[in-house]
């Protein structure tokens, strides 16, 4: 299964929010529980890692299918600009799915 495109517009040194449900192509829940989930922002695909999100520091996994992934953690990327994402999974069994993708857009923040 090919990943979801979403891009994600963050403000620099706000705290950025989004659930993300996590379906297989039938609409069935995809169970995390066994997975280590992570999610990587870079300045570009094999560039380097501008910030991470990881379980524990930003992002959670919970539901009743244990496929919900809450992140919040506040977005300290220093140079606004279009960057890219993406949210992988690496199930015990050593299988890496990587479900989300596209542009991680930082914005400069007004108010300080």
């Amino acid at each position: 299964m090919n990943p979801g495109i979403y891009n994600i517009i963050a403000y620099r040194n706000d705290t950025l929010q989004r659930t993300f449900t996590i379906v297989d192509s039938g609409g069935s829940p995809v169970s995390l529980a066994t997975a280590a989930v992570k999610i990587q922002v870079r300045t570009k695909a094999d560039g380097e890692v501008l910030w991470e999100l990881t379980e524990g520091d930003g992002l959670t996994v919970g539901g009743a299918g244990n496929n919900v992934i809450t992140l919040s953690k506040v977005c300290d990327i220093t140079g606004c600009g279009v960057y890219h994402y993406d949210l992988q999974a690496t199930f015990n069994s050593g299988v890496v799915s990587t479900y989300i993708r596209g542009a991680f857009i930082v914005q400069k923040d007004i108010t300080k």
